[in-house]
């Protein structure tokens, strides 16, 4: 697959006829041709052609860093190309910002939301293009408008409910609503089952055919092959910054989507069965109440040995975050016993957790695990400050040993691009979050707390960090893994516990699950015991 010429909607046969026999102006909304983009030395996108026609669901798939969020940012007018251009509706046009492709029906919901808390979902979506009678904002017209919109596409959102009261899927159903009311006809969906449990993927996935029906569009920046397959018309490619190659969806394979996408197979990790040493992390009717007055946690009591990964599922917002803030310190207030190593820990700092052996992969690294606008190094040393392994003399820092560790995690866990100076908010989120992971594993722990460890990354990351996880149980290690992700509990965990309305609902070894049985206990429902 070549690269477009500059003028791809000339009479020359265009990147996308060659494809697949259909010409620039027979349904193609969007045309992006010959797009590049650097950030110094980083060649991001490199001659870059893309299209996108009316009624279809685009994927758009590649490595961390392969250059796919950036060309969608080009498109939604965050930044702007060094060369290409890009044709809506047959017409050249020049998007200026993100305010320019709104106007223009080019939407973007991105991995991090835009919303305000306190504001109800009405007020959200309303923002900057209020409903109005007599000159004055009409909350009743303008939920009713939001009521109506909710039902069409069937987003199940209630108008008049916070969003801070809301589950993630929730939230990202007003975000799609949002860019309904806007005028959306072009919808860009960055990583949009990241944080989702199945049961909203496949409710996401309703909305999103009831889009395509209407005729709207559809791109899906991801990386999970399965629901690439489940949902898409087609597929694009990206790998180093250039596109590789589009196939459509029914014509294609997980095996080669993802050997396109790293240019070799990837080699999946698999947990080994063993038999698990002493308990490391004991847990007894472990309570916390917020000063809110909720009850995240009610009446928690698990176990986690040495050698064995202990996988906790549940729905979002059941209490499992939550149970990582108690181990590591950061939701205090808690009732009940925890002894880790044998002794407890009521009265431990996070330091102290950290010098006795505890890591954690927090859930939101960009709120809990890195500073944004540090760069590389500061943000490693973080956990480390009141440790010796950085310093000279047990006093002054030892700069020259945490660049040299700075750039071995980079090298290590292919964090790019491998330029440690840069501040960690300019590295795309699988980037950060493949930092993240090899700054935990660095401090080789006794117990890993890994929320959400593979988030946002790639294929390949993903299948690496698995490993580690093993290496660490392998070790002698044990591992508490949080996970939405079903494949990826029951490929790792040895054991399952659900979580659901801050208690343990079932517990047994993971293989004895059915994932129907997991879905009901997931939403409140019986095991099948």
């Amino acid at each position: 697959m070549g690269h477009m010429e500059a003028g791809c909607l000339d009479a020359k046969p265009s990147f996308h006829q060659a494809a697949d026999g259909l010409g620039a102006n027979m349904g193609n909304v969007i045309e992006m041709c010959g797009i590049s983009k650097a950030f110094g030395s980083t060649q991001a996108n490199d001659g870059v052609d893309f299209a996108c026609r009316a009624g279809e669901v685009l994927c758009l798939l590649g490595e961390n860093g392969a250059g796919k969020t950036t060309l969608m940012k080009i498109l939604y007018g965050m930044y702007r190309p060094d060369a290409g251009t890009i044709s809506l509706d047959g017409e050249r046009v020049s998007i200026k910002s993100p305010r320019d492709a709104i106007r223009r029906g080019i939407q973007m919901v991105h991995q991090h939301f835009m919303l305000v808390g306190p504001l109800s979902v009405t007020d959200n979506v309303m923002i900057g293009k209020e409903v109005k009678s007599h000159g004055l904002y009409d909350r009743k017209a303008a939920a009713e408008k939001v009521r109506a919109l909710s039902g069409e596409y069937g987003l199940k959102v209630p108008p008049e409910k916070l969003v801070r009261e809301l589950s993630v899927g929730e939230q990202q159903r007003v975000e799609i609503i949002k860019a309904l009311y806007q005028g959306a006809r072009v919808l860009i969906l960055d990583e949009p089952t990241a944080v989702l449990t199945p049961q909203e993927v496949e409710e996401l996935f309703d909305v999103i055919n009831r889009l395509r029906e209407s005729g709207k569009s559809v791109i899906m920046i991801t990386h999970k092959l399965k629901e690439t397959m489940a949902i898409s018309d087609r597929v694009y490619v990206m790998r180093q910054g250039r596109m590789v190659g589009q196939r459509k969806t029914g014509e294609t394979s997980i095996d080669e989507l993802s050997e396109m996408m790293v240019g070799h197979q990837v080699a999946r990790a698999d947990r080994v069965d063993s038999e698990p040493g002493e308990v490391i992390l004991r847990m007894e009717h472990v309570a916390l109440k917020r000063k809110d007055g909720g009850e995240p946690l009610r009446d928690v009591t698990l176990e986690v040995r040495r050698g064995e990964i202990l996988g906790i599922c549940g729905v979002e917002g059941n209490g499992q975050m939550e149970l990582a803030g108690v181990l590591t310190a950061t939701a205090p207030g808690w009732r009940g016993e925890i002894w880790y190593k044998g002794k407890p820990i009521r009265h431990t700092p996070t330091a102290g957790l950290l010098a006795g052996g505890i890591s954690c992969i927090q859930a939101d690294r960009q709120r809990d695990g890195i500073a944004m606008s540090l760069d590389v190094p500061h943000n490693l040393m973080m956990g480390y400050q009141q440790t010796g392994i950085f310093r000279k003399h047990g006093l002054l820092v030892d700069w020259k040993k945490i660049q040299a560790a700075s750039a071995g995690v980079m090298e290590e866990y292919d964090v790019r691009p491998p330029e440690p100076r840069r501040a960690l908010g300019e590295f795309s989120g699988g980037n950060q979050q493949k930092f993240v992971v090899g700054r935990e594993m660095m401090r080789r722990p006794d117990l890993m707390i890994a929320a959400h460890p593979t988030r946002g990354v790639d294929i390949q990351a993903t299948a690496f960090i698995h490993g580690r996880l093993l290496d660490l149980k392998a070790q002698g290690a044990g591992v508490l893994l949080i996970t939405a992700d079903l494949d990826e509990l029951l490929q790792l965990s040895d054991r399952v516990a659900v979580i659901y309305d801050g208690r343990i609902v079932g517990c047994k070894k993971a293989g004895e699950y059915q994932l129907m049985e997991l879905g009901r206990l997931m939403g409140g429902g019986q095991s099948d015991a």
